[in-house]
């Protein structure tokens, strides 16, 4: 079991046209239970990976045949846009409001408010962006053409 600690394998998860890599240390879901990929043992078929439970985390050897399902995680461009937009517009639109009604109505404050606010919430998105990882959508293996390959 060490020696597959140390030497690793990436686990690659392929379809006719499309390749899906997890590095070894990264985290995924398998048939909805949350793991780090510790090795991949592609001669003889299982994976080695710590198991995310409240109480305490537990190695855990899995065969291919018992991977049904699959999430990954990604740091992507898309996620990293969309969390800034979620961060700028309620940060604006709440900052554009209250320095509105502060100024008693002065619309150019109510703009300089929503602008600095916003800058605020984009600043907060873009970090969310980058730190907290985007779950993919559940793809099931075999149905939808997925499989575990070398």
């Amino acid at each position: 079991m060490l020696t597959g600690l140390l030497f690793g394998q990436d686990l690659h998860f392929k379809n006719n046209n499309e390749t899906i890599k997890i590095e070894t240390g990264e985290k995924l879901q398998i048939n909805d239970n949350k793991y780090t990929l510790l090795s991949t043992d592609y001669s003889k078929q299982y994976l080695l990976v710590k198991k995310h439970n409240y109480a305490q985390r537990v190695l855990d050897t899995l065969s291919f045949d018992s991977v049904v399902s699959f999430k990954y995680y990604e740091k992507s461009l898309r996620s990293f846009t969309s969390s800034v937009v979620k961060g700028t517009i309620p940060f604006a639109l709440i900052g554009g409001v209250i320095s509105y009604f502060y100024e008693d109505g002065n619309t150019m404050m109510a703009f300089a408010g929503g602008l600095f606010f916003g800058c605020i919430g984009a600043f907060g998105g873009a970090v969310h962006g980058i730190l907290i990882p985007r779950a993919s959508e559940e793809i099931i293996l075999d149905k939808e053409g997925w499989y575990i390959s070398k």
